[in-house]
């Protein structure tokens, strides 16, 4: 189920949070532009925006890991737990 939500990236870090291989591209572009926001925030010294997106970012590698490495068990579906 997609929804929108006022609360940005909350998902990554809720335990309830259940994801498939099917979103591996949507997580994929979300990492690349977390890594670009940090990348120049880093480089306009902005140490708050580095730190918040640094979670993020290792959030969705947890994510996209865990459905790379699953293989995508029999249910289909991988718990995304990266609390």
């Amino acid at each position: 189920m997609v929804q929108s939500c006022p609360h940005a990236n909350s998902c990554l870090t809720c335990p309830m949070f259940i994801t498939t291989a099917e979103f591996l591209p949507q997580h994929r572009e979300q990492r690349q532009q977390t890594l670009q926001i940090i990348s120049s925030a880093e480089a306009r010294g902005q140490k708050r925006l580095v730190e918040m997106n640094r979670q993020v970012a290792d959030n969705l590698e947890k994510i996209i890991t865990s459905l790379e490495d699953d293989g995508q068990s029999d249910t289909g579906e991988a718990a995304a737990d990266a609390s």
